[in-house]
């Protein structure tokens, strides 16, 4: 009977253990074929801390200081294109791959607060300001006019 119930703690104890997985697996990767959009909609909001964050995403381009004091880490990604580059041989080419800046830039800041990912804010080249995870994920209530 001990050994029972032995094995189902044991079971719980490893489920318990690996199900915090589950976000890192959910984590979209910021590349330049990526929608923003859906990047913002199926990133998990206040589970992921920076240690996940780090080895999921790599080091970020800068890290700094937000204007709501919270730790922000922006991670720049360039449009890239294939170019061919000659080797000192005059015979030799290969093929790299070369980031165009010229062509755009996407940024995507993690906010953190407390060392939990709390938004994340994407912005380019646009005209635009930008859009927020939480502004995607939770809709802003109604401002009811009159009574």
């Amino acid at each position: 009977m001990i050994r029972i119930w032995l094995i189902i703690i044991l079971l719980v104890w490893v489920r318990a253990s690996f199900s915090g997985d589950n976000n890192v697996q959910k984590l979209p990767i910021f590349d330049v074929g990526s929608v923003p959009e859906k990047i913002l909609l199926n990133y998990p909001l206040g589970v992921i801390d920076m240690k996940t964050a780090y080895a999921h995403h790599g080091e970020p381009e800068k890290q700094m200081l937000l204007a709501n004091g919270k730790e922000g880490w922006v991670y720049s990604i360039g449009y890239k294109k294939k170019q061919a580059i000659i080797k000192p041989s005059p015979n030799k080419y290969k093929t790299v791959d070369v980031t165009d800046w010229e062509a755009g830039i996407r940024n995507f800041t993690l906010v953190f607060d407390k060392e939990i990912v709390t938004d994340v804010i994407y912005k380019d080249d646009g005209p635009g300001i930008g859009v927020t995870a939480m502004e995607l994920q939770y809709q802003r209530p109604e401002v009811r006019s009159g009574h």
